[in-house]
């Protein structure tokens, strides 16, 4: 089960980067945080990080994504939301990426609370509009752009 959810955040890190290679905004991915690093924010924090998001820290510490329009960062205990750990920012509009303290669950907030099934559908969010940003940029054939730049990898 814990394979699958690796593979899986892993298969979807790997789209957003390479999609994100053929826009024409930045984009930006630090290195992983270690293993030692997120079990002490456990520790320290009383809390479990969702494994999803877990396995994606395992791969990025920090991700700056479409210039800003998303990012992805270590958790921090939120100031504004109850029993919420802040794990992102949408828009570049003060929206906030949480998850729950208590449940686990990631969602987002502004003016109205969007939940979602978990990390990987969250991510899936993320993809869906780089695809919207790379078909605003270059048409239908982005496909053909990616998939030449990437082949059948």
């Amino acid at each position: 089960m814990m394979e699958n959810i690796i593979q899986r955040v892993f298969d979807d890190f790997e789209d957003i980067k390479k999609i994100s290679s053929i826009l024409n905004c930045s984009y930006k991915f630090d290195p992983p945080a270690s293993f030692e690093e997120i079990s002490d924010w456990e520790k320290d924090n009383n809390i479990s990080i969702p494994d999803m998001y877990k396995s994606w820290l395992m791969l990025t510490k920090y991700a700056r994504i479409m210039g800003g329009e998303f990012e992805l960062f270590f958790p921090e205990i939120s100031k504004i939301h109850k029993d919420a750990v802040v794990i992102g920012s949408i828009g570049g509009s003060g929206k906030d990426l949480l998850f729950s303290s208590k449940t686990g669950e990631i969602y987002s907030v502004d003016d109205e609370i969007e939940k979602y099934e978990n990390f990987v559908d969250f991510l899936a969010h993320v993809y869906i509009r780089l695809e919207a940003e790379a078909e605003d940029e270059y048409g239908d054939s982005w496909t053909d752009i990616y998939d030449e730049k990437f082949g059948d990898e």
